[in-house]
């Protein structure tokens, strides 16, 4: 008799947080902490920490490292089926949950800088002209899963993620630099792209080339900065902004609904409105005709149509 194994029976088990778990099987799905990260909405140091601290919890190894790819170990092959389940059941269990919320509820999963640009200034309209349905805005980096119910609608920056899906473009987007008063007050002047040079540049972690891409389409080509500040998000770079750090490139023209447009900051130079990036609306397709889908998409259209005139 495995007398270990009995006195384990009655033994609390801590398990394994949420986040290292989700990690620890998009990275295996995509042999790639890096795909995992853009997956989730997270760094891949943030994916590497939290699959490593799962192992330590475990007391083994799941994945070998090769480069940039990850090959899951024999443990980690044999724990992957039952994470893959458990997630499964809880995605399920969850969504029929939410359904129970009634025909008027509807969710939305939006990126952070649309949601404080556009869905909470125009928030209050929609709700007067909508009393019988339930928005609920949840706010992500992370991609919902919109097939599997994670999500009712998404706002999402490009198509990524949007195939067997209906898919609306919402608006088109262009760089645009942003700094405060006191910022530019205190720094040398600018007054073409390649001055930009001579100042701080405010990075986001998820796009680092996005100002050497922006100078390359504005007259700056191999634009650096003097010095560098990198964040995690947007609105960190926003805040940075706000402090007087530097300068951030953010996208116009929703970045005049900000919160602090033209008083924490103010636009810098006139750029080139030269990028077909996209915000795109992003639903089921056999629900694209529905009601309350379609009250949502009328309510986003025509608060971008006031909000850019």
């Amino acid at each position: 008799m495995n007398h270990e194994n009995n006195s384990l029976k009655g033994t609390p088990i801590s398990l394994p947080s949420m986040t290292g778990l989700q990690a620890f099987e998009a990275a295996a799905r995509s042999a790639s902490y890096a795909a995992a990260a853009q997956e989730l909405g997270r760094t891949p140091s943030a994916i590497s920490h939290a699959i490593k601290d799962l192992e330590a919890r475990l007391g083994t190894p799941l994945f070998e490292r090769a480069g940039r790819t990850v090959k899951l170990t024999r443990d980690g092959a044999e724990y992957l089926g039952s994470v893959q389940g458990a997630l499964e059941t809880l995605k399920m269990a969850t969504q029929r949950l939410l359904q129970k919320g009634g025909d008027n509820v509807v969710r939305i999963s939006a990126l952070p800088f649309f949601t404080s640009a556009v869905l909470l200034p125009n928030l209050s309209q929609f709700e007067a002209d909508n009393p019988k349905l339930d928005l609920r805005i949840e706010t992500s980096n992370a991609y919902a899963d919109i097939l599997n119910g994670e999500a009712d609608i998404a706002i999402r920056f490009g198509k990524e993620h949007s195939q067997n899906l209906f898919c609306k473009p919402l608006i088109s987007v262009w760089g645009q630099p942003i700094a405060a008063s006191s910022y530019l007050d205190s720094r040398p002047s600018i007054d073409h792209s390649n001055d930009l040079e001579a100042h701080t540049l405010i990075h986001v972690r998820a796009n680092l080339n996005a100002w050497q891409a922006w100078g390359d389409t504005n007259g700056a080509k191999g634009l650096r900065g003097q010095k560098a500040l990198t964040f995690d998000s947007i609105i960190g770079a926003i805040d940075a902004v706000k402090s007087g750090f530097g300068i951030a490139l953010t996208m116009a023209p929703l970045i005049k609904s900000y919160p602090g447009y033209g008083t924490d900051f103010v636009p810098v130079l006139n750029p080139q409105k030269t990028s077909a990036a996209a915000y795109h609306f992003i639903c089921r397709n056999n629900s694209a005709q529905d009601y309350k889908i379609r009250r949502v998409l009328k309510w986003l259209e025509s608060a971008i149509l006031n909000q850019t005139r």
